[in-house]
């Protein structure tokens, strides 16, 4: 390929990598020395370009991240940087980097404002002196070349979602009457707790455009940060747009110096600071957050929960550190990561209610315990009447099963739970556990606790819900309720923008589009350089070697450490329960040593489950001779691949190796919408094989079902259509259909009859 192929017109010599990085070639041949210009950075931008960049245009509006500097310059040589730019900004933004240990003071820095026009300051930013960059006082800033705009910042913020347009995105379809009560938010990383549409967040969200999204959150809303889990880097997008919009913003963190200089930066946000080490944060709307022994383990107490208008407290358990002081505080609800829940269940046995944080949706199935799961709201209220709180779980229940479960007909409830969706079969069977605690009657007692037993309480997740939970003496209850949000905007596939791999969007297909596509030509045209000049081509990999280092030591994930739940402390806790339990009838002393050994007793049911199911698996197998073949998996496998935007795949590749999309992190959508995380050893050919298994498996168990119901005679209609939508080949719908015929030669006999 020939340089005039890649670079056709003026117009091509910009490419954009992603809304917030930009490189400009500013050469005409493979023989010219450094033809790039850099504005803004990425995370995939190529290290191959590095050795080529003559100039990094730092603009008043901070485009980029400037925490993702360090990726794309040579860490190793820092002085071999040219930053152009406003003196002040560049030097505050060289500062800046001294928290990635990286000291630029010896870079080269391109004054602006030592010549300034009147209404713009020009500045010639390429040796190649056709090339003009202009900073006007607006914060704009533009490229000309031959007198020709061919670089227009803030027309291309318009367009493209950077930072600012996302937050303003979020900020426009933010719904803020769902959060007009109190609760709390779970987020990858955070708890954010909020009251009065207000929030205070314990831990910075990751990746959060795609969750506040989800949760419909107005940015604008969030006014305190407790920082615990990280450094200040997943914080700068949020500044970064307060500073635009002038907005406000209290962090609490004990990194003094790192604050100042992420607020030199971001002088337009106004960023009140207070250390984290030992803090009271006391939002105005009614939320005070205190930590625990200086530990991340906080005690919250929410202001006039509704409906009696009490004082809720509740303690969040999230770290190691001070386990015991935290499950000895008294509680209304203790909020527990489902890390530190495994290790301590024995610790924890005497406090409740308890919520586990399950961040991976694995739900760990504890009588009396509720789960919580990512980018899911909870509402709180609290209760000291049965009569009000039953009414109120009743009202979202399905209302059939509702005035069943008032005339304590629980056949009929039985009979109503096998055709309901997940959501309502689960608020029904919450609702249930309330009459569980609170009925006199021992018949009616072992009545609902047969139908607990029975019915697999599995977490809804198919649609986005705003979750209640209810409070009443020790008990948490929950119910779902289904929320309509807009997802016509794609922030899920603009946070994957800094992959190395993007997705396609169809809401903005030109602009992703043309990020694939300037990607694609900037390898191309680098291709065209590395052919005449081995040197640089190894230099780049030096620089490739080098930026992947500081990425794996940089932003890698902090790892709670579990070592501090010590057998020493489990033991503690067992002396004390032992000691309290000298005071106790031999009835009561047995009840404490049930409950204090009440996880492994639980992992005992869990495996006993699994082979259960394990069996059922197999006996499904025979019976129906399931087999999957390779052509069905093939074709799965490239059915995946073009719902994702990407092409498709020949089978002699697809079972030798993996497409380029399939590594380490990369995420995508199976066909039913799963969302699939690559882990280490994942093949395409693999995650589909077994996909289509479990798809079959759930099939066959409708099957199973429905000849057995006719066996007996029973007819059921629903559950035969629903056998028709899962059915996934023509196989199966005759299989279906036969089952149908039989049903309606039944229904002929009853009918005769």
């Amino acid at each position: 390929m020939e340089l005039n192929q890649i670079i056709k017109n003026d117009d091509d010599r910009l490419f954009i990598i992603s809304p917030e990085c930009f490189i400009v070639f500013t050469g005409d041949s493979t023989r010219d020395e450094k033809p790039f210009i850099r504005i803004g950075n990425s995370m995939a931008l190529t290290p191959r370009v590095i050795p080529l960049i003559e100039n990094i245009i730092i603009t008043d509006l901070i485009t980029g991240n400037p925490a993702n500097e360090q990726y794309n310059i040579d860490p190793r040589y820092l002085s071999t940087n040219r930053y152009i730019g406003s003196k002040l900004i560049v030097k505050r933004y060289l500062e800046f980097q001294k928290l990635f240990g990286l000291d630029l003071n010896n870079a080269t820095i391109v004054d602006i404002e030592e010549d300034i026009p009147e209404l713009s300051k020009e500045q010639i930013i390429s040796d190649r002196e056709t090339f003009l960059g202009v900073f006007y006082t607006d914060s704009n800033f533009k490229i000309l070349h031959n007198q020709k705009t061919m670089f227009d910042l803030k027309e291309i913020h318009q367009k493209y979602p950077g930072d600012v347009l996302v937050h303003d995105k979020l900020s426009g379809l933010a719904n803020n009457k769902r959060y007009a009560s109190s609760g709390f938010v779970v987020t990858s990383n955070a708890v954010m707790l909020y009251k009065n549409k207000l929030f205070s967040s314990v831990g910075i969200p990751m990746h959060y455009y795609s969750a506040f999204g989800q949760l419909q959150i107005d940015p604008a809303n969030i006014r305190d940060i407790i920082i615990t889990n990280t450094n200040t880097m997943p914080l700068v997008p949020l500044v970064k747009w307060k500073n635009a919009t002038g907005g406000r913003l209290r962090v609490f963190y004990n990194n003094d110096d790192e604050v100042k200089l992420l607020q030199k930066l971001f002088n337009q946000c106004t960023i009140h600071h207070k250390p984290s080490k030992s803090y009271v944060c006391d939002n105005p709307e009614g939320i005070t957050i205190q930590n625990i022994a200086s530990s991340h383990n906080c005690i919250i107490t929410i202001k006039n929960v509704k409906p009696i208008t009490k004082d809720v407290t509740i303690v969040y358990i999230c770290d190691p550190n001070a386990l015991n002081q935290a499950s000895e505080t008294q509680a209304n609800l203790y909020i527990v990561e489902d890390a530190i829940y495994t290790k301590a269940a024995l610790l924890l046995s005497n406090i409740k209610p308890i919520a586990i944080i399950n961040q991976h949706k694995e739900i760990i199935p504890v009588k009396d315990i509720i789960h919580c799961v990512p980018v899911q709201q909870y509402d709180i209220r609290y209760y000291d009447d049965t009569s009000k709180l039953l009414s109120d779980m009743l009202s979202y229940c399905n209302k059939e099963a509702a005035i069943s479960i008032k005339n304590n007909d629980f056949s009929q409830v039985e009979n109503i739970i096998h055709i309901l969706s997940p959501k309502e079969i689960y608020n029904i069977m919450q609702t249930l556990r309330v009459l569980l605690h609170t009925t006199p009657d021992r018949d009616t007692y072992k009545r609902i606790e047969k139908i607990l037993y029975k019915s697999q309480q599995t977490l809804p997740q198919e649609h986005t819900y705003k979750c209640t939970i209810m409070l009443y003496d020790t008990y948490a209850y929950m119910v779902y309720d289904q929320v309509d949000i807009d997802n016509t905007f794609p922030f899920d596939a603009i946070e994957r923008l800094d992959d190395t791999s993007i997705p396609n969007s169809s809401a903005l297909p030109d602009i992703f589009n043309r990020i694939i596509e300037d990607r694609k030509r900037l390898e191309l045209l680098l291709d065209l350089f590395y052919e005449k000049n081995s040197a640089i081509a190894k230099e780049a990999k030096s620089i490739e070697k080098a930026i992947n280092k500081r990425k794996k030591e940089i932003t890698q994930t902090q790892q709670l450490d579990l070592s501090l739940i010590t057998k020493e402390k489990l033991k503690k806790r067992l002396a004390a329960l032992k000691k309290a339990a000298v005071a106790l009838v031999a009835l009561a002393f047995i009840t404490v040593i049930i409950f204090g050994s009440y996880h492994a007793f639980t992992l005992y049911q869990e495996k006993l489950e699994r082979q259960k199911q394990a069996r059922y698996i197999e006996y499904l197998t025979k019976k129906y001779a399931i087999h999957i073949s390779d052509r069905d998996i093939f074709f799965y496998a490239n059915d995946v691949a073009v719902k994702n935007g990407y092409s498709r795949i020949d089978i002699k590749s697809l079972k030798e190796k993996n497409p380029h999309w399939i590594y380490p992190g990369n995420r995508f959508i199976l066909l039913d919408g799963e969302i699939v995380i690559v882990k280490p050893g994942d093949t395409l050919w693999g995650i589909s094989e077994k996909k289509l298994f479990h798809l079959y498996i759930s099939f066959y168990t409708l099957i199973d079902e429905l000849e057995k119901k006719i066996d007996k005679g029973v007819i059921d209609e629903t559950l035969a259509q629903k056998a028709l939508s899962a059915s996934l080949n023509e196989k199966h719908r005759e299989k279906v259909k036969g089952l149908i015929h039989k049903m309606n030669e039944l229904k002929a006999k009853i009918n005769i009859k």
